[in-house]
């Protein structure tokens, strides 16, 4: 984790806890993910990410990558990060893919 980042904003929480591996872009290019066997999930792509359900999005960031049977190295932030922090982070990765999940999970 990056000790200077600024968490203050939802930005700055994906800079600290998703970008080492996501990318600070979402293109699944931060600098762990060369390390890994399972490449990160491309945040920016609209053609993904428009599958993938806010609640799926939420559940993954809160319980970690097993859950969602992808890498098991994605931690589970339920316990570093708030609900609002969570939610705040889907809403975030929303906009980096600027899309919506599937119409069927839509309120």
């Amino acid at each position: 984790l990056l000790p200077m980042q600024d968490t203050s904003s939802t930005a700055g929480l994906y800079g600290r806890y998703c970008a080492p591996c996501h990318g600070e872009s979402g293109n699944g290019d931060g600098y762990n993910a060369k390390f890994l066997s399972i490449q990160p999930a491309k945040h920016s792509s609209k053609e993904y990410m428009s599958t993938r359900t806010d609640d799926t999005m939420f559940d993954g960031i809160h319980s970690g990558g097993a859950i969602l049977n992808k890498n098991h190295r994605m931690p589970a932030f339920g316990q570093t990060l708030s609900r609002e922090q969570i939610w705040a982070l889907v809403r975030y990765i929303r906009e980096l893919c600027q899309c919506e999940g599937p119409a069927w999970s839509r309120k």
